[in-house]
C-alpha cells in the first residue's frame, strides 16, 4: 500500500497541533528587538563618553581664580593733613638775591587714622591782603600717586623768582594758601621766604608748584 508524499512549498508551518504565528505579531516582535538593541547601543555610547569626559577633566590643569584687585585708598582730606615747611629748598628766610630762582619744600603728613592717597598738583596762592599770585603746575615733572599710611609724609616743591621789596610787580606774601590735590578745602601757611616777583603774562613761567611726590 503506498502513502501520499507531502512536500513543503513555503509559508509558515507550525506542525501538527501548533497554530501558525500571525505575521503582524512577528513584525512587532522584530521592532521590539530592534528598539532594545538601539537602546543598548545608546547606553553603551553614553557610558564611553562619560568615561572620556572624566578622564579629560582629571587631565585638565587646575587654574586658580585671580585675586580681585584691591580698591585704592580714598583721597587724603585737607582736614587729615598737617602741612609744614621742610628742609631741602634753596629759599632763605626773609629772601635773598632779587631776580634769582628759589625753591621751598612743603611736607604733608597724614595726621588721620586711615590710609589715604595723594595724586597730582596742589593749588598754591601767595597772598598779601587782596593781592595774590597763583602758582602754575610744573607739568614737566613726572609723578605718580602717593599712598600715605597714618603718620607718613609726602612733599611738593614751590619754585619762585625772588623779588626786590618796594619795586613794582613784586608781591610780599604773608600767607601761602595751599589746597591739596582732589580737595576744595585749603590750609594757610605763613610765608617765610621774602618778596616774590609776580608772573608776567608774556614771560616764561617762573612761579610754579610741583606735584606731590613720596618723601
Amino acid at each position: 500500500m503506498s502513502w501520499p508524499i507531502r512536500t513543503r512549498t513555503g509559508g509558515d508551518h507550525a506542525g501538527p497541533g501548533r497554530p501558525v504565528p500571525d505575521p503582524a505579531v512577528r513584525t512587532r516582535a522584530a521592532r521590539v528587538r530592534t528598539a532594545v538593541r538601539a537602546r543598548t547601543r545608546t547606553r553603551a555610547r553614553a557610558r564611553v563618553l562619560g568615561t572620556l569626559a572624566a578622564v579629560v577633566a582629571l587631565a585638565a590643569p587646575v587654574v586658580s581664580a585671580a585675586p580681585a584687585a584691591a580698591a585704592p585708598p580714598p583721597p587724603c582730606l585737607t582736614s587729615d593733613l598737617s602741612l609744614s615747611w621742610a628742609p631741602g629748598g634753596t629759599a632763605v628766610s626773609g629772601g635773598t638775591e632779587p631776580g634769582s630762582s628759589r625753591t621751598a619744600v612743603v611736607a604733608l603728613r597724614n595726621a588721620g587714622d586711615t590710609t589715604c592717597l595723594l595724586d597730582g598738583f596742589p593749588k598754591v596762592t601767595l597772598a598779601q591782603g587782596a593781592t595774590t599770585e597763583n602758582l602754575v603746575d610744573q607739568r614737566s615733572v613726572a609723578h605718580s600717586a602717593v599712598t600715605l599710611e597714618p603718620g607718613a609724609s609726602a612733599r611738593f616743591t614751590l619754585t619762585f623768582r625772588q623779588g626786590q621789596s618796594g619795586q613794582d610787580g613784586v608781591i610780599e606774601p604773608v600767607t601761602a594758601i595751599v589746597t591739596p590735590p582732589n580737595n576744595t578745602a585749603s590750609t594757610n601757611m605763613r610765608w617765610r621766604w621774602g618778596p616774590v616777583a609776580e608772573q608776567e603774562s608774556a614771560d616764561p613761567p617762573r612761579n610754579f608748584v610741583g606735584p606731590v611726590v613720596a618723601a
